[in-house]
């Protein structure tokens, strides 16, 4: 017998009609109700994409989870115009729905409504912080090699006159409500693709292995508008002087959000953070990396000492 159950359940989403798919975690080796996980991926990945591990794992302390796609990705629904359109406002608001159904009055048998911890990925970095600022009684946050401020890191990044063009473009696109200008999201080194870092094609064949659907058969496309959201986010600006514990987990040799800059962030936050290194780069955080042990090890003792 193992010590989780999973359940693919459906959430509606604030769009009419437009549900989220989640999967549902719930820990065999106790009886609800339980303390909580809130959980996505980041960038353009779908919840199939390696994180079954980790509501696997977080079951075997006692916590349930909500692993969810956001809206226009993975198995949940979308609106026409926002399919693989990666939109900062819209995957917050994706939290915020998961959370709330959560907490609502019709799951007080099956959540602890005072213990949601809210975990990111990479960009969702930013949305696990986000939500934490404005989301009363949150428990905690954890996230893995996280995004914390859009601003800091594309300021960090030489100027790319051609890519910005493109962004310009998007935008006057969305402006005009016409379909975005899609561009490869993800690319081999020396591609033309939003990420082409030497571990970033090899991390996504490998963290879509792990699933039902190869990279191959993946979308793979990313619309520039959101770089302009990206610029403006800056949420662990909020987070100063809260007493929220927040876990950070970075990559020793992480190609995509160095590891100094997310030292960095940090230091000039206020905020109860306890920072973990892992061995490896970006991706090998996840399930098969040499980072995963210190990865989940860290997560599971930051659960535990929460629950």
């Amino acid at each position: 017998m193992t010590h989780f159950t999973r359940d693919t359940i459906s959430i509606p989403s604030v769009d009419l009609d437009v549900e989220l798919s989640v999967w549902l975690y719930k820990p065999t080796t106790s009886s609800g109700p339980f303390p909580v996980v809130v959980a996505a991926h980041g960038f353009t990945l779908i919840k199939d994409a390696g994180l079954a591990v980790f509501g696997e794992e977080w079951a075997s302390v006692g916590w349930a989870s909500l692993i969810f796609d956001y809206r226009g990705f993975g198995d949940s629904g979308s609106n026409p115009q926002d399919k693989s359109v990666v939109s900062i406002k819209r995957q917050q608001e994706d939290y915020r729905t998961v959370i709330r159904w959560a907490r609502a009055t019709e799951q007080d048998s099956l959540f602890k409504k005072d213990t949601v911890v809210v975990m990111g990925s990479a960009m969702s970095g930013l949305h696990a912080a986000e939500v934490a600022s404005n989301e009363v009684g949150i428990a905690g946050v954890m996230a893995h090699c996280p995004l914390l401020d859009g601003f800091k890191l594309f300021s960090a990044v030489p100027e790319d006159p051609q890519f910005l063009d493109l962004v310009a473009k998007d935008c006057e696109r969305a402006r005009n409500g016409d379909k975005p200008l899609f561009i490869p999201a993800v690319g081999k080194t020396g591609e033309p693709a939003f990420l082409n870092s030497p571990d970033t094609w090899g991390g996504f064949t490998a963290m879509y292995a792990q699933g039902a659907t190869a990279f191959s058969d993946a979308p793979n496309l990313f619309a520039p508008r959101v770089v302009t959201e990206l610029m403006s986010s800056r949420p662990m600006l909020k987070l100063n002087g809260t007493k929220i514990p927040i876990l950070i987990i970075m990559a020793a040799e992480d190609d995509l959000i160095p590891r100094a800059l997310t030292e960095e962030i940090a230091a000039q936050t206020t905020a109860n953070i306890k920072l973990v290194v892992s061995p490896g780069g970006h991706f090998d955080v996840m399930k098969g990396g040499k980072g995963f042990e210190t990865n989940i090890t860290a997560q599971l003792g930051f659960l535990n000492s929460i629950a």
